[in-house]
């Protein structure tokens, strides 16, 4: 299917309330759910989805196009190649013409109340650039996805593994949010790229997400943007989005654990430029290095037993 031209996205009328993202690589097992369970949500609303696969491997765009049969209205670009999710979600952005952004993983169920509420929190404060919802798995347990923006002394304590000695405390895990139950509104630093309700006006001048973190730390990267430009990003777990998460990331393990640590390294770069910082980033460089050789044994051991692994930090 060829992908939709401004001019089409102009001569469709008046401008919807809001354009949901959706990036989608070999997304067979879940689309179909996450799609049905947005429509569903968009009661009363404008919208519009949009969906960029990446070039999938599976029958995924075989799939969205049995959906574009059910529901005319999705947009559908199908690549012909792996643009990353970051590229993927700027194309789909570039098509948008909703006044408002929803960010979605293909990989997750809305449930209802979702959106409307996700909008409605969003443009109740001219302060508040996005909102998001209490991520949980599909048996409904919570997933702990709020993260305070990293620090030096963050990559020191996980590489130490202070972190995961004291996974509540607000000093050594302070950066992944340990003591935070996830259970009350609350503004935070920056939430799960899973699902982000964002306010259009500021994604489009903030060019949408930076293509140098094109699978991880680009929600981190975002969130900073936007905090650094004055808007506030609010937690509200009234409003649940089960994910399954990681469906992508775990059919290329390896590619996705190297990929995490150079991000995060690419974050520091970015995001601390003093010449006194400089010196610190070296050392956060080293860490990461000699985090990811005992990481990337421990997958291959992982691999031949069949065993779980993570593959981010």
């Amino acid at each position: 299917m060829s992908e939709v031209s401004d001019q089409a996205q102009a001569e469709t009328g008046s401008r919807p309330d809001l354009s949901i993202l959706i990036v989608t690589y070999n997304s067979a097992g879940t689309i179909r759910a996450c799609v049905e369970s947005v429509v569903a949500d968009l009661s009363g609303l404008e919208a519009e989805i949009i969906i960029v696969d990446n070039h999938s491997g599976d029958s995924t765009a075989n799939l969205l196009e049995d959906l574009k049969q059910i529901y005319p209205d999705l947009i559908l670009i199908l690549n012909k190649h792996n643009r990353g999710f970051a590229l993927g979600n700027n194309q789909a952005l570039s098509h948008a013409s909703g006044q408002d952004i929803f960010i979605l993983n293909p990989d997750t169920v809305v449930h209802a109340g979702t959106i409307p509420g996700l909008l409605k929190a969003l443009r109740g404060n001219e302060k508040t650039g996005v909102t998001a919802p209490r991520m949980q798995f599909p048996d409904g347990r919570i997933q702990y996805t709020c993260r305070r923006f990293p620090t030096h002394m963050d990559v020191v304590y996980h590489s130490l593994g202070l972190a995961q000695l004291f996974p509540g405390g607000p000093k050594f895990n302070g950066w992944k949010m340990g003591d935070f139950d996830h259970l009350s509104a609350r503004q935070v630093d920056q939430p799960a790229g899973a699902a982000l309700m964002v306010r259009g006006d500021i994604l489009r001048d903030l060019e949408g997400f930076d293509p140098n973190f094109p699978m991880f730390f680009n929600d981190v990267d975002l969130c900073k943007r936007i905090k650094d430009a004055g808007y506030e990003i609010w937690f509200l777990p009234e409003f649940v989005v089960d994910h399954e998460g990681g469906v992508s990331v775990k059919q290329v393990k390896l590619k996705m654990t190297m990929s995490s640590h150079v991000s995060f390294f690419r974050y520091f770069e970015k995001h601390f430029t003093r010449l006194h910082q400089q010196p610190l980033n070296f050392i956060v460089g080293i860490l990461l290095y000699l985090s990811l050789i005992p990481r990337l044994i421990w997958l291959f051991i992982s691999s031949r037993l069949n065993r779980p692994t993570r593959d981010t930090l």
